[in-house]
């Protein structure tokens, strides 16, 4: 919702503030956000959301182009508290016409984008790179390999390879270690970009200013390396190495949704659908192996909570492995 174009400004600005007089610093800023969006139709129909009827509410919800149900579900839940409030107060009279939707009616307004990619789709994008060192940093993430700030991959070094037993051992930015289990391929492909010793720029499709299309990899025990240039220090790559190579993947694919926490969640939603195929199912323990410290390690009750309800449930699931849904 942050790239919607809006007015600086509320409609009814005294009535607003004093609604968002209840909450916390946090919630006001997410009400500042809904209420300047919905200052265009309030001045357009020249009344207070609070007065409006439900298929000017529809319309409303469209204009905040909620990426998933869970956000459109809250938007909705928002501007439902505000009429109940509204009500309350004696601003307006009647019944809220958000009462009675269903589930259905607060979800059409989700603005369907790609954000998730099934493990053939991974490997199809992978057969257009040139370069193993772009190709390890998304197979590491699809499996279950992040840390703050993408550390566990900035850290991996080649004697954390235990490729006998198909795990990585990854050390986190506080110094946490864990073990993680990963496939076949992410293994090969450590090995390979470890044995790399040129960087071809640009995917084999460099910019015609570019002096050289090779580039030298810096020589230092890590998986993950720089390019050598004249103000590298040669020992870990510098943090921004995995948004910026990425960055080059998601331009060359046209999928600008190819980020490292949407890869890694596309991972996670690859697990569960192999789960399913054995289980039948997606349940507490399944959820316990996916978060679990060898995988996808989620530690935080609250935000296993927020993953569940916004992707990793079976309604995500079967839209992305469609199959699946035949074993329900």
């Amino acid at each position: 919702m942050s790239n919607v174009i809006y007015e600086d400004k509320f409609y009814n600005e005294d009535i607003k503030l004093k609604f968002m007089e209840n909450y916390s610093e946090g919630t006001k800023k997410i009400l500042e956000r809904l209420f300047k969006i919905s200052y265009i139709l309030e001045a357009e129909y020249e009344k207070d959301l609070y007065s409006f009827n439900r298929e000017e509410l529809r319309r409303l919800g469209y204009e905040y182009r909620p990426k998933s149900t869970y956000s459109s579900r809250v938007y909705i839940a928002w501007l439902q508290k505000y009429i109940d409030w509204a009500i309350e107060e004696g601003y307006h009279n009647g019944i809220n016409p958000l009462e009675l939707v269903s589930t259905e009616w607060k979800e059409q307004f989700v603005v369907k984008v790609k954000k998730y990619w099934t493990k053939f789709e991974i490997d199809s994008i992978f057969t257009k790179l040139e370069n193993y060192q772009d190709i390890v940093i998304a197979s590491l993430l699809f499996n279950g390999v992040r840390g703050k700030g993408n550390s566990e991959i900035l850290n991996l070094k080649k004697q954390d390879i235990d490729a006998d037993n198909n795990r990585l051992h990854v050390v986190d930015e506080d110094g946490g270690e864990r073990w993680v289990y990963v496939d076949d391929s992410c293994i090969q492909y450590c090995l390979k970009a470890y044995n790399e010793t040129e960087y071809e720029k640009k995917n084999g499709d460099p910019d015609p200013e570019i002096r050289s299309r090779m580039g030298q990899l810096v020589e230092n025990e890590y998986i993950v390396r720089s390019v050598k240039t004249r103000t590298t220090h040669f020992d870990k790559a510098e943090k921004n190495i995995v948004h910026r190579r990425l960055s080059a993947i998601a331009k060359l694919i046209d999928e600008p949704n190819f980020t490292p926490i949407n890869l890694y969640h596309s991972g996670m939603l690859y697990l569960a659908s192999e789960l399913y195929k054995t289980t039948g199912k997606l349940e507490k323990e399944e959820y316990d192996l996916i978060f679990s410290k060898e995988r996808y390690y989620e530690p935080s009750e609250q935000t296993r909570y927020q993953i569940k309800t916004e992707f990793l449930n079976e309604e995500v699931l079967f839209e992305l492995y469609p199959e699946l849904k035949k074993m329900k």
